[in-house]
């Protein structure tokens, strides 16, 4: 039973490799008994010099030649299909890992805040993120640790400095103040311009300052980065905005967003 187990969960960690793995060597096989085929095909032709075959003729006599070569062929594309399923379902579970984590670690911060206080909290969180050890950390040029955060506007990963994303928050409010409005790309083009690329969709997302005001009576946008540990060991900082975009933000009126 043990061994059963440790099979599944070997399979369910390294399947989409193997399979990879499995249709590279199918496309090489398929190549080789389809050459095979095509020699033994064209040697019964030849031999049937004195009386021409037809071409139903050829088909009839050959297409058992192509057997092997089909099969594998099949095999191959099963190979490749398969491998493209786990990968985007384990995509898909560890995206939806990130999003439960995230609302239950806020929701769990929030009751230890109203039993301890806030400060005390925030005291006890700080305490906890100098336990990581430097030698398993990437730096930047500055000595800045560079973390993984999840953006939940975009739906995207990136990596950077909790110093650069504090900034971004900064030019975020200031955008706000300016021009009274941002777009989801100017938003992921400050956090990370290099992981964070413009799309068509970022354009029609956004945030304005009278949705603050409507919404949640404040004229800043808070942010909380909260640090979150998968079943696999990797750390990440799900970087939380108190509202989320809309997509009509450049005209926005509080009767068209709560309809």
């Amino acid at each position: 039973m043990k061994l059963t187990k440790t099979c599944v969960k070997f399979l369910r960690k390294h399947g989409g490799t193997i399979l990879a793995v499995a249709a590279s060597v199918g496309v090489g096989l398929t190549a080789y008994e389809t050459h095979k085929a095509a020699v033994k095909a064209t040697t019964l032709v030849v031999m049937n010099k004195a009386e021409p075959m037809s071409k139903k003729e050829v088909v009839q006599e050959c297409w058992k030649f192509y057997i092997p070569a089909a099969v594998l062929g099949g095999g191959t594309i099963a190979c490749i299909l398969g491998s493209n399923a786990l990968n985007k379902k384990q995509i898909a579970s560890l995206t939806v890992a990130y999003m439960a984590l995230g609302k239950s670690y806020q929701q769990y911060r929030r009751q230890v805040a109203e039993r301890i206080g806030s400060e005390e909290e925030e005291k006890l969180r700080m305490e906890a993120a100098k336990e990581t050890k430097a030698e398993d950390v990437q730096r930047d040029k500055d000595g800045d640790v560079i973390r993984l955060f999840y953006e939940p506007a975009s739906k995207r990963y990136f990596h950077a400095t909790m110093s650069r994303v504090i900034e971004a928050s900064y030019y975020f409010n200031r955008e706000l103040a300016t021009n009274g409005c941002i777009s989801v790309n100017e938003w992921c083009n400050y956090l990370c311009a290099d992981e964070l690329t413009i799309t068509p969709e970022g354009d029609q997302m956004g945030w304005c300052l009278d949705q603050l005001i409507y919404d949640w009576d404040a004229y800043w946008m808070d942010f909380e980065y909260d640090k979150q540990m998968t079943d696999d060991g990797l750390e990440c900082y799900y970087l939380a905005p108190a509202l989320d975009p809309v997509e009509n933000y450049l005209d926005y009126t509080e009767d068209i967003c709560h309809e």
